[in-house]
This record gives structure tokens, sequence and C-alpha cells, in this order.
């Protein structure tokens, strides 16, 4: 029985820069009705010179957030019933890629994560330095996480770390961004949820992986979807089906020794000792100043200026079904909206 992957990933390095297109950021939601507009809020228009497309990804929601979400200035794409994150994931990634995007990234809408660090996560992979960016809460500053919840995280993290024979600080991130030619082959073989299995998916395929670290706020409002056995029924058979379905396409090669794992260091995307805010005043990104936020203080969300639709209030075509067919999808494109 497999355990571990056939072989370790590459790792970060120089490489092509990306081709042209957008940044395409998508929100997997799912009854978010209370933070989803103030999150796509923080979605800057412009990053490194690249326009920002914002999707939200209603997956089955039964409040208001679809109708939140294109107010405030997002491209929703509506499912009929609730799939599960996984799905949700997988949605987005089609999406992004029938967009012809140059990078994709991902959060969570409930705000325990800032978009305003976008820049963070693709700025590596729009240089060519990695395929695949994971923020890092542990390598950067978390303002609030329940105690079981930092436990079980770590936990978690040190077997993921063991199983991909990389060096992973934070498996369980909700902040991830991709390559587009990473996005387009990437493979999320269950609907319940993406973290390991993306993870693994992509190291087997050898994209360079990379970690950069992130500001972290555990959610105020709604209740997340994790419940500890529950997800482990889930998470560990899916991860052990992934496992084996690459060593079958690998003929199972040997892998490099656990000291030779050991020796290997974190790969961090910012210099050592470097700071790690999200206060958007610093970057070169332009996100909206209406709802400050940063890694070491609180969201102020009193004014949340709408979004500016980069479509112009057009109808877009609906990405494919990866599992074939068609998705049940409503698609609104907001109105445009100014500032």
């Amino acid at each position: 029985m497999a355990i571990r992957l056939p072989a370790p990933p590459p790792p970060p390095g120089h490489g092509p820069v990306a081709g042209p297109g957008p940044v395409v950021v998508f929100l997997p939601a799912h009854d978010e009705e209370a933070t989803v507009a103030e999150v796509v809020a923080r979605v800057p228009e412009l990053v490194l010179g690249r326009r920002v497309e914002c999707l939200v990804v209603d997956d089955g929601s039964g409040d208001r957030t679809a109708e939140l979400a294109a107010a405030a200035g997002a491209t929703v794409l509506s499912a009929a019933a609730n799939r599960g994150l996984g799905a949700a994931v997988r949605t987005g990634l089609a999406a992004a890629v029938e967009r012809g995007a140059a990078a994709v990234a991902f959060c969570d809408a409930d705000r325990e994560y800032d978009p305003a660090e976008l820049e963070r996560l693709v700025g590596p992979i729009l240089e060519g330095r990695a395929d695949y960016v994971v923020g890092s809460r542990f390598a950067g500053e978390i303002r609030r996480m329940l105690p079981q919840r930092r436990l079980g995280n770590l936990a978690l993290t040190g077997l993921l770390r063991f199983v991909a024979r990389a060096p992973i600080g934070d498996g369980q991130s909700g902040f991830r961004a991709l390559s587009g030619p990473a996005a387009a082959d990437a493979e999320i073989v269950h609907d319940y949820n993406y973290a390991q299995v993306l993870t693994l998916d992509l190291l087997a395929k050898g994209y360079r992986y990379l970690e950069v670290p992130i500001g972290y706020q555990f959610r105020t409002t709604g209740r997340s979807f994790v419940r500890p056995l529950r997800y482990l029924r889930r998470v560990v058979p899916a991860v052990w089906r992934e496992l084996d379905r690459h060593h079958r396409s690998r003929g199972n090669q040997p892998g490099p020794s656990d000291v030779e794992l050991a020796s290997r260091p974190l790969a961090v995307g910012l210099p050592e000792g470097a700071e790690c805010r999200a206060s958007s005043s610093s970057r070169s990104s332009t996100a909206p100043s209406t709802a400050a936020w940063s890694a070491s203080s609180t969201w102020s969300p009193a004014t949340v200026a709408p979004r500016t639709s980069s479509n112009g209030g057009r109808a877009l075509p609906r990405p494919p079904d990866p599992d074939g067919g068609r998705l049940p999808v409503l698609e609104r494109a907001a109105p445009v909206r100014r500032r």
C-alpha cells in the first residue's frame, strides 16, 4: 500500500515568466452573506500591472450570498445545490482556465484571509519562480485560531509533509494560487474538500511548490464546514486514493530517504525577517481603501465600495463541468459600479 508520493517535487526556481492574460481570483462560498461583499471589495483591481477578475462560486447557498456578491462587483457562478468545497474549487479553476488566466488564486469568502495580499501569492507565479503557491498562516501572523484547530492543522500538515515528500508548512491553508498550466492540469478527486488532494496531485505532476507568509484571523460569523471526525473520514480515504493513483501512473518509482527529506528547508517566498502584514497601503496593487485590514488589525467594513465589474455587465459562458455535462449554474455578471 502506497503511503508516500513516488518522488519529491522539483524546488522553486527561475523559469519563464507567465504569458499574457488576467489574474483570476475566485471565492468559493456557501451561505456567506454576512462577509462575501466585504471580501469581494478587498480584491484589488490590478496586481503587478495585470487586470484582476473576481468570481464568486456560490455553492448552493440558501441566503443572499449570490445577490450580495454580484452587487459588490463579482461575477457569480451559482450551483443549484450544495456540492462541497472541493467541487466549488474545481468549478472555479475551470472557469479561470476558460478565461485565459495567467494566474489563478482563490480564498475563502468568510473573511479569514485578506485578498489584498494577492500579490504575495501570484507574484512568484507571474515571475516564473513557482507554479503552485500556498499562503502559510504559520509563517505569517495569526491573529486568532482556536487551540484545537491549531493542533489539528499542525498534525495534518506534518502528515501531509511526510506523504508528499515536500517541505510543507501549512497543508490546510485556504488561500492559494496556481499558474495557468497548473490550474488546467489540476485534478480534485472528491467533492468534499481540496486541501490535501490538490497539493498531492500537483506535486506528483512535478509542479514547483512555494509557500509565502500571510495573515489570518479566525472567522467571526457563520460556521465552518469542518467537523473533525467527519473531516478525517472523508479526507483520509481520498488521500490514499490519490497516492495510489499516482503510484500506478509512475510505476511505483522509489523516492528519497526520510533523512534527505528532513534536510530540505521550508520554501518560503519572502526574505528571512520580512514583516508579514496585509496592509494595502504598501502594496503596488490597487485595493479598496474603505475596508482597512492588516494581519495585526481588524476589518473596518463600515463603508465597503463595490468592486467594478471587469466585463461591463455582460453575460459570460458557463464553465464546463469537470465531471462531464453542464453544471446547473446561473451566471450573473454584476453591473458596473463606479467609485
